[in-house]
């Protein structure tokens, strides 16, 4: 992924809380995996959010991790610390699904397709096109696919 199109996600994403009337700290360069094993945290107090996502991760990955960071935000889901809980696995599943829809839009699928009139979209086009790993591209295919809005 391009640095752009993280910067991009880093703006959109504290536009997107301050429209919520959540103002937004989001820092990136702590070393957060080292210190407690993951890659994003998110913390809301006194109606702010903090965002802290690990200074190690590929720009791909942190762009990843700020996104579901957002969406455990905007669920009020935070400061979640039992992650065996039926409520904690649908939690992720739900943010990995906004994860996919808020970094690749139905229109950015569109727009691809139409790239490769004469083909199937399959998930090199992409990695090509937004730098995105291999899986991502399948998943963001395969959800874009269950969703029928792309046949």
């Amino acid at each position: 992924m391009q640095n752009n199109r993280y910067e991009d996600l880093l703006i959109r994403v504290e536009d997107e809380l301050a429209k919520r009337g959540m103002p937004a700290t989001i820092l990136d360069t702590i070393p957060l995996q080292e210190n407690s094993g993951l890659a994003g945290v998110t913390s809301i107090k006194d109606g702010k959010v903090y965002i802290f996502i690990d200074k190690a991760l590929s720009t791909f990955e942190k762009a990843e991790t700020l996104v579901e960071e957002y969406f455990h935000a905007i669920s009020d889901l935070g400061d979640l610390l039992d992650y065996q809980t039926a409520r904690a696995h649908n939690n992720e599943v739900n943010a990995r699904e906004g994860v996919i829809s808020f970094m690749t839009s139905a229109e950015d699928i569109q727009r691809l397709a139409q790239e490769y009139p004469d083909e199937p979209l399959a998930p090199w086009m992409l990695v090509e096109a937004f730098g995105y790993p291999l899986d991502f591209a399948q998943d963001t295919l395969d959800y874009y696919r269950r969703s029928g809005e792309l046949k």
